[in-house]
């Protein structure tokens, strides 16, 4: 299942139209290398950088990674501090090289928890790069699906809306543009979905491998998405 393919093999035509990546595995792998957790999230953000560029080239016009849920801020404070320097760097750092590859940046997530110096860089970035068209990358960070979707009722509620569709109801969420998941990628060998995009994963083709995100490769992902081509989607029909 996890054999490489060469670029000679690999059909681009796939009918992707958004890819989320729950990226596990950061401290295991760090762990298994005898290194510090917090060698194996900076390693775990290259690898994010690096694939970021290489799905470009596949015709992929939407991706999700999820960086950071709402209940990681139950992780140890030197963990998470780490983890808001690598999102600070990254946007501060990358963001131009996205700009110049026609990439647009979307933050996804209760980002009133995040400190407002950061808060405005990541503002700045998503508005920096509002209309590129080339691909959207969107960070899932701070971010819980029970969550968003208690949010979005409850917004809901505060318009005074009475009859609601699902149509409707997806105009609330944190990115009423974010098309439904079409294949739902899990790194680090655990068969959960993680409170991760539950409403917009609805009828998402799940895909699961044993390596860990450090590990994970643009030939992984090729390899997941060779494997939903070949799946058929009856979306609950026959």
């Amino acid at each position: 299942m996890t054999d490489n393919l060469t670029d000679n093999t690999f059909n681009i035509n796939h009918n992707i139209k958004h890819l989320a990546i729950i990226m596990d595995g950061n401290a295991r792998w760090a762990t298994s290398c005898n290194l510090s957790k917090a060698e194996g999230h900076k390693k775990g953000a290259e690898v994010a950088k690096e694939l970021i560029l290489q799905i470009l080239e596949l015709n992929i016009p939407y991706v999700t990674l999820y960086t950071f849920s709402s209940e990681n801020w139950q992780r140890p404070k030197d963990e998470i501090s780490l983890l808001m320097k690598l999102l600070n760097y990254y946007v501060e750092n990358e963001i131009k090289t996205l700009h110049k590859r026609q990439i647009r940046l979307k933050i996804v997530g209760n980002l009133d928890k995040i400190n407002s110096d950061l808060k405005n860089k990541i503002l700045h970035a998503a508005e920096l790069t509002k209309n590129n068209d080339k691909m959207t990358v969107c960070l899932a960070f701070s971010y819980g699906s029970r969550e968003e979707i208690v949010h979005a009722c409850q917004n809901i509620v505060n318009s005074g809306i009475k009859q609601i569709s699902e149509e409707i109801f997806s105009q609330f969420l944190y990115d009423k543009e974010m098309p439904d998941v079409d294949l739902y990628i899990r790194t680090g060998g655990f068969f959960r979905m993680s409170n991760f995009l539950l409403w917009q994963a609805a009828y998402a083709e799940l895909y699961f491998i044993d390596k860990f995100w450090p590990d994970f490769s643009i030939d992984d992902l090729k390899v997941a998405i060779e494997d939903y081509s070949r799946r058929k989607r009856n979306f609950g029909g026959r």
